[in-house]
């Protein structure tokens, strides 16, 4: 939209007001007596149209600063799950918001791939540009969701390697809940009932106790599928930080020696970063690790606001393969475009970078922790029947971060994430068993001594142990 002196004063009077309410949070607050009902009866209403509760009776007010939001209630908790890693601004962020009341008032609310405006090309543009130095990746597919991302790339390889129908994939992954993406995610919950016509081999994945012997178990497994399926993969899908496998960071060496044997064998590597985009020490996790040079494909998503598949022109579709009524809002595209922006044009990536620093601070609570209440930290339990030995209690990377308390029992850490709520902290869990306390707090925002003061209240929860 053109420049307009009316526009520009009325954006500037909103963002002004929200700054001035904005001051009113200042921490953790408890709930208003006089606001319990209008919390139970949203939470009733949720549970009526979605047909069951959700885990936590956590509805929003719309208004929240930074870390901190507040919820229908009037209670006000630190975010550190932030809609499964979407918010990285946290609430109510006045750049973000100028941003969006910018782009809300142009003449569409959603975009699509038959029409759409300057938004969508900024975007793409934008994205791809933060995606190429180093990389042969040429050309941006934005989309909806993550999962939708994943589905569009999956197509793209099966076209390239002329309908290869195979899948090689690693255990404890997580793709999305469409159909197919259920059967190659490593969740069988979530595939339960689901006919299975997607051929998936699964690998053994990066085991930070043994990188040695990890490596050469997935490897001989890998040449056992290369050798009984020749030809019949399309894929090699790879997320370098597992996310709801329980936040396991694989190391650079170990993700190389298994894509370049994948690469020997024709077949394209896709790294799967719709969690881990923007939130490690780098904006995309394979620069991190300088696996460059192997990205053939790259699927992102949640922080990017709008979602997007970023291919090689080796992998270019043909016409038809790829489209969607929509490929994103106006307010979608112009926030996730600025939200790249601000990371790449602040402190957020490096070594001493933000999200680095945010880590650090995450590490240092978590070992007082662990220092201070060995009892809560026993060897970590498994039921999967190839179980990891001695799982690490602490993992991650950057803004995406992992403790194991309670040997990684479900049945504990529920509970103790309950506790951790009503104290003032909104966490969620990981992993398939063990499972995990999971962080993922507003990187663009939060603080270290944020952090530390979430481990302290932490800590008050697990005190309260019956």
């Amino acid at each position: 939209m053109t420049a307009c002196p009316d526009v520009d004063a009325a954006i500037e009077g909103l963002v002004g007001a929200l700054k001035r309410h904005q001051a009113t949070i200042t921490g953790v607050r408890a709930p208003d007596p006089g606001r319990t009902q209008v919390l139970e009866d949203a939470v009733s209403r949720l549970a009526s149209v979605r047909g069951r509760a959700g885990f936590y009776p956590y509805i929003g007010s719309g208004f929240g600063r930074g870390g901190l939001v507040q919820l229908a209630d009037g209670s006000v908790k630190w975010d550190m799950i932030t809609g499964i890693g979407v918010h990285g601004f946290g609430h109510g962020d006045p750049d973000l918001v100028e941003t969006a009341l910018r782009a809300s008032i142009t003449d569409t609310v959603m975009q699509g791939n038959l029409m759409c405006n300057d938004e969508a090309i900024s975007f793409a543009e934008t994205l791809l540009e933060a995606s190429r130095p180093g990389t042969r990746l040429a050309h941006c597919f934005p989309c909806t969701s993550g999962a939708l991302a994943n589905e569009n790339g999956l197509k793209i390889c099966m076209q390239h390697r002329c309908g290869a129908p195979r899948v090689l994939a690693f255990d404890h992954n997580f793709m999305g809940r469409t159909i197919a993406m259920s059967q190659i995610g490593d969740i069988p919950g979530g595939r339960q009932g689901i006919p299975l016509d997607t051929l998936v081999d699964y690998l053994p994945f990066y085991e930070e106790q043994d990188p040695e012997g990890s490596l050469q178990r997935t490897l001989t497994l890998l040449d056992r599928y290369l050798w009984r399926y020749p030809h019949q993969h399309s894929c090699i899908v790879i997320e370098l930080v597992q996310g709801e496998g329980g936040f396991v960071a694989a190391k650079a060496a170990w993700v190389r020696a298994v894509a370049e044997r994948c690469r020997e064998a024709g077949i394209p590597v896709w790294f799967d970063e719709v969690q881990s985009f923007g939130r490690t020490e780098r904006m995309f996790r394979f620069q991190a690790l300088g696996l460059e040079d192997l990205a053939d494909m790259v699927s992102v998503g949640k922080m990017s606001q709008v979602c997007a598949t970023i291919y090689t022109e080796e992998l270019n579709p043909k016409p038809g393969l790829l489209s969607a009524t929509f490929l994103g809002g106006t307010v979608g595209l112009s926030v996730g475009r600025r939200i790249i922006q601000r990371l790449l044009e602040g402190d957020s990536y490096g070594d001493d970078g933000r999200h680095a620093r945010l880590h650090a601070a995450f590490h240092a609570a978590a070992e007082g922790i662990i220092s201070r209440r060995p009892q809560d930290f026993p060897e970590v339990e498994t039921d999967c029947p190839t179980p990891c030995e001695a799982f690490p209690l602490i993992g991650g990377a950057g803004g995406m971060m992992r403790l194991t308390p309670y040997g990684g029992r479900l049945a504990a850490i529920k509970p103790l994430l309950h506790r951790l709520y009503d104290l003032g902290v909104v966490a969620f869990f990981c992993g398939h068993g063990p499972h995990h306390l999971r962080f993922l707090p507003p990187v663009g925002v939060m603080q270290p001594e944020d952090i530390t003061e979430v481990m302290g209240l932490l800590e008050q929860a697990m005190d309260q142990e019956a």
